[in-house]
């Protein structure tokens, strides 16, 4: 049965489906809806990816369970982001229309006063960020006397974020008699102790993994080495002329990084990053939104419920981590029966991620190259003939300089003028890439075959990624490109470089060790003194300190620096 068209259904809701043109329910929707309207009294655990329908699975029993009569709160949903905060509560308020239910956003960054006095007037369902919820109940402005209902979506994300103790306080505020909706797209140790502490008799539901990667999104991934990645990413931009995505870095500071490249390159770019005040990111979201710049450089983190429907491009500029952030990366493309485009790039030796992905998420990438020059020159011909005809427009009001100038030009050659015209055309449109050559892009010269080494520091000893990253900046004069890996694991940190950088960067090192603890330095090889990416069966260079000599033989010697 349609659960849609079920007379289970309060008839306003129904009404306002209809009218929002919603017909076929998705599939958690019709396993997670009939669920919560069986069973008022259980709380529930739905595990389904971004994008399958969640808000209106949990959205339409909440607004079933609320009574229009009493004037407090008595549902509440916790969500990571502003955004989706907005997200959820625009989702909800149009299908409650009819209902009489009075619902509210609140999050931070935003003037708290406001917000107070639509809880006041009798709100009924709050939306809200963990951090702000906070802030109103230690106010108590906030009461949760009347919560029937509480549902944390995207809960695995929270905690991620850190939200641990804000949801545990939330929830501990709440009556002992609410039920619980909790909706996450994995199932890790966290979520499975925050069931385990908080809820009881609970229902679980989980939509099918297949086709959880959009099938109007097409796939690749592209073969390129991390020095070469923003020359590859301008060229996929530029052999697209309605480019309008978002390009997803590991950290921050190389989504700076990527961003203060593209714009150098004449593109208009902007990057958005966790350590944003509210103002700001709403800022960069709302330019986004309105195609004030059309090129996003963004950490997971940072675009977490970033909602633009009609993305053309996404591009990793490496592999993520987990699949989970992979699936929601490309899920922000390819919406609204649009097709969309992502491109993860890889090195050789990362092949076998691309692999992964394919098993786990069921779909398919295929390799594509780096569009060549004659397929960037053929798609910015088009703004070459469009200026050249703009220049032609008989109304155009001309300027003395104008006159002048073209004084000047009848005193040269037809030659001569064409000459002249073809060189400002190509300085204008086609600088960038003229003396580009990405014809190997796809196998690094022997010169900068890369290389790993690693050291005894680590996360233990208060070190993280983006600290050792911007150590390797100043210190060895690096520069995002060059650093292909950096692992920091709990004594010990992994960074891969080139070799021919390889020297310099341990001089330096040596010289200015990090946070001035002295540390010795390791060269990863294999047994043949290749570098080796698998953990197991590791040969080690040690650079400093005190060698023993004895053991240098073959092919695994140790180099001296």
């Amino acid at each position: 049965m349609n659960i849609f068209s079920s007379s289970r259904l309060l008839p306003s809701i129904q009404k306002s489906l209809q009218a929002l043109g919603f017909t076929k329910p998705t599939e958690i929707q019709e396993i997670v809806i009939p669920m919560l309207l069986d069973n008022p009294k259980n709380d529930m655990h739905a595990q389904a990816q971004t994008g399958t329908g969640k808000t209106l699975a949990f959205g339409i029993p909440l607004l079933h369970i609320v009574k229009p009569e009493i004037k407090d709160v008595q549902a509440l949903v916790i969500a990571p982001t502003r955004e989706l905060v907005l997200q959820i509560y625009e989702s909800l308020r149009d299908i409650s229309r009819e209902t009489n239910i009075i619902i509210e956003p609140v999050y931070g960054g935003m003037p708290i006063g406001k917000q107070i006095s639509n809880i006041r007037r009798g709100a009924q369902v709050i939306i809200g960020t963990p951090g702000r919820l906070i802030d109103h109940l230690e106010r108590k402005t906030l009461s949760l006397k009347s919560l029937k209902v509480l549902v944390l979506d995207e809960a695995d994300i929270m905690l991620d974020m850190g939200f641990k103790e804000d949801i545990d306080n939330i929830l501990t505020s709440a009556p002992k008699d609410r039920q619980i909706w909790l909706f996450s797209a994995t199932v890790r140790p966290g979520i499975k102790q925050l069931i385990k502490s908080h809820m009881k008799n609970v229902l679980t539901a989980k939509a099918s993994e297949k086709g959880i990667t959009s099938v109007q999104v097409k796939q690749y991934y592209c073969i390129a080495p991390m020095r070469n990645r923003v020359e590859a990413t301008a060229r996929f931009i530029e052999s697209a002329p309605d480019f309008y995505g978002i390009i997803f870095c590991r950290t921050k500071m190389l989504a700076g990084e990527v961003m203060e490249q593209l714009i150098a390159r004449g593109f208009k770019a902007n990057s958005l990053h966790g350590d944003m005040n509210q103002p700001l990111r709403n800022k960069v979201i709302r330019g986004f939104k309105n195609k004030d710049f059309n090129i996003l450089t963004a950490t997971d983190v940072a675009a977490r419920g970033i909602d633009v429907s009609d993305l053309s491009h996404v591009i990793n500029f490496s592999t993520p981590e987990e699949l989970e952030s992979y699936v929601h990366r490309i899920g922000r493309t390819g919406r609204a029966g649009k097709e969309g485009i992502a491109i993860t790039f890889v090195t050789p030796n990362e092949i076998r991620s691309i692999k992964r992905i394919e098993k786990l998420a069921q779909t398919n990438l295929l390799e594509i190259p780096i569009p060549p020059i004659d397929t960037i020159i053929n798609s910015k011909m088009a703004a070459v003939s469009d200026f050249i005809e703009q220049s032609k427009e008989p109304n155009k009001k001309l300027s003395e300089v104008h006159k002048v100038v073209m004084e000047l030009v009848s005193s040269f050659t037809e030659n001569e003028v064409k000459n002249a015209l073809a060189a400002a055309l190509e300085d204008k449109f086609f600088k960038d890439i003229i003396n580009e050559n990405l014809s190997s892009v796809s196998s690094a010269s022997s010169d900068n075959i890369p290389q790993e080494i690693f050291f005894g520091l680590g996360h233990e000893n208060g070190f993280t990624e983006d600290m050792i990253r911007d150590y390797l900046y100043r210190t060895c004069k690096l520069v995002p490109q060059d650093l292909r890996k950096v692992r920091v694991l709990k004594q010990q940190t992994y960074i891969s470089i080139p070799e021919n950088r390889l020297k310099n960067c341990v001089d330096a090192m040596k010289a200015s060790p990090i946070a001035n603890i002295p540390h010795k330095i390791f060269l990863v090889k294999d047994t043949y003194g290749q570098p080796k990416q698998d953990s197991s069966n590791r040969h080690s260079d040690r650079f400093g300190g005190n060698r023993n000599r004895s053991k240098r033989r073959d092919q695994n010697r140790k180099k001296r620096y």
